[in-house]
């Protein structure tokens, strides 16, 4: 077996050690399962409003234990091998994953029984962990190579990451009593704004624009998508903290978010779909269904998020958080988890036999069937989730954290089988 034309050209020999990814990628769909049964045990509070301490636990279970665990182990592998750029001190990376780990836990256990030390603890550690992963990102994005439109994408995730866990650590030293918080609301927004659109949809973009065409073959993104993007994510990263600390007004937040939210939540799916459209390989696999689904929620996500802003109805916000974190962003991080995981395994351990001796491909590692397990779960909590949103059917809402536990639970087995896989 040979590797796919659109995997030619990466600088594969500067791949970290299996370990390092593999560390973050495993322990991110417990999170999500964690989630899901902190919801099913208390729905009717968390599915209510955003500021019950279930809700604030499963987000942050959502964010930092599956979405930011995920993405901070794929940049490990990303920069040195889609960039060029090999980050320094990279087994460091081990403590980074210990930290945020022990620090997301911390967060959780504070949320859910008020206790300050757990909230002291988790700013300490989840300082401790972003700064660890930053300092060495930052200086292989710097190296890396710039005629790459995702390097300086990666280069302003930094940036929002920087801004959400700053406002996140502030936030939990004010329930902790060491800081003062003028404008909880509006310190919130912020954070929402910073972690959702600007990290999570600031990084999906830019790494679509590899991996979408590396794994399935379509045309590269247009130019005008890409620099358009660009520009409206570097605007808004800009424009946010300027709208949070020297104005007063809700509405400036979200002028300053809404470059970003449009070309996250409408642009990027709408050439994401076009191109999977008309890709080379007709073959529909699951992961690409993993595509197809989160890119026909993001624009309802947009939506749904204006009508909160703009709203009073505290369901509007709950649902926007559910389908911005379960559905749109989780989505993605599934399916593509089901595509990069057998990729590396099959490149550490079976690529340079190819020719010596007969290896698995790709498929073999994860057939299409146990990767439908995690999408049928995954999609169908979303869908029910949403649904127990609206009507606050306690029921539905069990059914949904339920959905979210099987769907963790399937990813989590499908990764254990690829990397127990032998032949």
């Amino acid at each position: 077996m040979s590797l796919d034309p659109g995997m030619r050209g990466l600088s594969l020999e500067q791949a970290p050690p299996l370990s390092i990814p593999m560390s973050f990628f495993l322990t991110a769909p417990l999170s999500l399962a964690a989630g899901g049964l902190v919801i099913a045990l208390d729905s009717s509070t968390a599915f209510a409003t955003r500021w019950a301490p279930s809700a604030a636990a499963a987000v942050h279970l959502a964010t930092l234990g599956y979405l930011a665990m995920t993405m901070l182990g794929a940049l490990y592998q990303m920069l040195p091998v889609v960039a060029g750029a090999k980050v320094p001190a990279v087994r460091l990376a081990h403590a980074v994953h210990a930290m945020l780990t022990a620090g997301s836990a911390a967060l959780v256990v504070g949320f859910l029984s008020g206790e300050t030390l757990a909230f002291e603890l988790a700013a300490a550690l989840l300082t401790a962990a972003f700064v660890a992963f930053l300092v060495p990102m930052a200086i292989a994005a710097l190296r890396a190579r710039a005629e790459l439109d995702t390097v300086p994408g990666m280069r302003l995730v930094a940036l929002a990451l920087v801004g959400v866990v700053s406002l996140g650590v502030w936030m939990a030293l004010g329930r902790a009593g060491h800081a003062y918080l003028r404008d909880l609301l509006r310190v919130h927004l912020a954070h929402v704004g910073f972690g959702i659109v600007l990290f999570v949809g600031g990084l999906i973009v830019p790494i679509s624009w590899q991996v979408v065409p590396m794994f399935y073959l379509t045309e590269p993104y247009p130019r005008w998508s890409r620099v358009g993007s660009l520009v409206a994510l570097g605007a808004s990263t800009l424009a946010t903290p300027g709208a949070l600390f020297f104005t007063s007004s809700r509405l400036a937040l979200g002028v300053a978010l809404a470059p970003a939210a449009l070309a996250v939540f409408v642009v990027h799916p709408a050439v994401t779909l076009a191109r999977l459209a008309k890709r080379r390989r007709r073959r529909v696999g699951e992961s690409l269904r993993f595509w197809q689904a989160a890119m026909a929620i993001a624009p309802l996500t947009l939506v749904v998020g204006a009508l909160g802003f703009f709203g009073d109805d505290p369901r509007w916000v709950v649902l926007f958080g559910w389908l911005a974190l379960v559905g749109w962003s989780s989505v993605i991080v599934h399916g593509m988890s089901t595509r990069i995981v057998p990729f590396l395994v099959w490149f550490h351990r079976y690529s340079g036999r190819v020719g010596e001796v007969a290896v698995p491909s790709m498929r073999e590692l994860l057939p299409d069937a146990r990767a439908r397990l995690g999408l049928v779960a995954h999609v169908g909590a979303t869908i029910v989730g949403a649904v127990a949103i609206w009507t606050q059917s306690r029921a539905l809402g069990v059914a949904a954290g339920a959905g979210l536990v099987a769907a963790g639970l399937a990813a989590f087995v499908a990764l254990v089988r690829v990397l127990t896989f032998a032949r």
